[in-house]
């Protein structure tokens, strides 16, 4: 896995690369946050409606991000002062929490604040063992809406800052691209290596050993 930023005049855009496929975070021209995929692996034969980036701990740093924005959505970090608003949330769908959070299926849905909900490509991060999978998705197109945009190898999500359907958990995702801004890619010069890392290498060697 591959961590790369390039700094253009709305901030730094960070690259997380792994296999053929690149997750993409920055902000646009329109100060919103944007998540992205780009991959070569959807074909119109399989399922071009879909596509999947995998965050394991062979990046701990990177892994812990993931798990922070994961849990900050679950248990409803917002702001120390609105503790006694979390079963506000909870019980009266306040911002969509029930869509945005399904604790059964220990997954995070988010649908683009570009257009209608029923047209959007929506996001679902979902957590499972010592990994998260992060499900990009295009919906169909319904008549009378204005369309989505995506292409067979792009899909964004759009994290409106002002007028989200899911405010306030916006702050959230803004505040997870703050810390990013600071995690190194493990490969740079100085990286120190972190347990977890090191064991999830260990335990990648000897899987690779047993199929060889």
């Amino acid at each position: 896995m591959k961590i790369s930023k390039i700094k253009n005049e709305f901030g730094l855009q960070i690259f997380i690369e792994e296999d053929n496929s690149c997750l993409s975070i920055f902000y646009g021209g329109n100060l919103d946050l944007y998540w992205s995929i780009n991959s070569n692996k959807r074909t119109m034969e399989n399922d071009p409606k879909t596509d999947s980036f995998i965050i394991t701990k062979e990046n701990y740093g990177l892994y812990s991000l993931f798990e922070k924005l994961y849990n900050d959505i679950k248990e409803i970090n917002l702001f120390e002062d609105l503790e006694e608003d979390k079963d506000r949330y909870r019980l009266y769908n306040s911002s969509y929490y029930q869509e945005l959070f399904d604790e059964k299926n220990n997954t995070i849905t988010w649908y683009s604040d570009e257009t209608a909900r029923e047209v959007a490509n929506y996001l679902q991060i979902k957590k499972e063992k010592e990994r998260f999978i992060i499900n990009f998705n295009i919906q169909e197109y319904i008549e009378g809406y204005d369309r989505d945009f995506a292409s067979l190898y792009y899909i964004p999500i759009r994290f409106r800052n002002s007028g989200s359907r899911y405010d306030p958990f916006n702050i959230i995702f803004m505040r997870m691209y703050e810390r990013l801004k600071e995690i190194d890619d493990i490969n740079d010069y100085g990286h120190q290596i972190h347990m977890e890392e090191y064991l999830y290498d260990k335990e990648h060697q000897k899987i690779l050993s047993k199929t060889l």
